[in-house]
């Protein structure tokens, strides 16, 4: 594999980012492309965090072209927080500069961990994406009951901490009113949030889901 910085334009300003590439000595060209996003910017989530960048790799080494970046007012990203707002058009603006480069690739995956799995979500819902793949998405928290997007028609897979402490485990009944084609569930026993001590078993896990979707 190998690793690309990268900036673009962004609605708040410049963007800062890194792109997982694939091994070219296996794959001549992309076998698919992919966006990661990283969690909350305001609880130290960047696109340094462990998940994202395990999550990154292990799409790479599928053979995907990986985006992951900062959002708006982290790291060198201009601009500043705004509540989830902006940073979905940051992610926009990344899907569709990961577009460009690669015009003739599909699918695209639209990914994310946490604050980042919200943003993948909502990308989807707008069909700016081709597939979901959240990990840890918050879907159960009280703070974005009625916020979220109630029905996500575009392929899903979903890898969940089995001890998360801080997201309530989803029921069968809201996944199925949730996702129209949800492809897998993955869950990763005995991990809390953050996935710590867990990254393995995390990679393994994020890898059987995006085999899934691509299926």
């Amino acid at each position: 594999m190998a690793l690309e910085l990268f900036t673009t334009d962004g609605p708040a300003g410049r963007i800062d980012g890194r792109l997982e590439l694939p091994d070219p000595a296996r794959f001549a060209t992309p076998r698919f492309l992919a966006v990661f996003g990283h969690p909350h910017p305001q609880l130290g989530g960047t696109m340094q965090s462990s998940p994202v960048v395990h999550g990154a790799r292990a799409l790479a080494r599928l053979g995907g072209a990986v985006a992951r970046f900062d959002f708006r007012g982290v790291g060198k990203s201009e601009g500043e927080y705004d509540e989830g707002r902006g940073e979905l058009e940051d992610y926009l603006a990344v899907v569709a500069m990961v577009r460009s480069r690669w015009p003739g690739v599909s699918p695209l995956l639209g990914a994310g961990f946490s604050f980042g799995a919200v943003r993948a979500l909502e990308c989807a819902a707008r069909r700016a994406c081709d597939a979901y793949l959240g990990v840890a998405p918050p879907l159960t928290l009280e703070r974005y009951a009625g916020k979220l997007p109630p029905r996500i028609e575009v392929p899903a897979a979903l890898v969940l901490a089995g001890a998360d402490e801080l997201v309530p485990p989803p029921s069968r009944a809201d996944l199925e009113r949730r996702f129209a084609d949800l492809r897998a569930v993955e869950v990763v026993a005995d991990a809390s949030h953050l996935f710590p001590k867990k990254l393995p078993e995390l990679t393994a896990a994020l890898e059987r889901a995006a085999v899934a979707l691509l299926a």
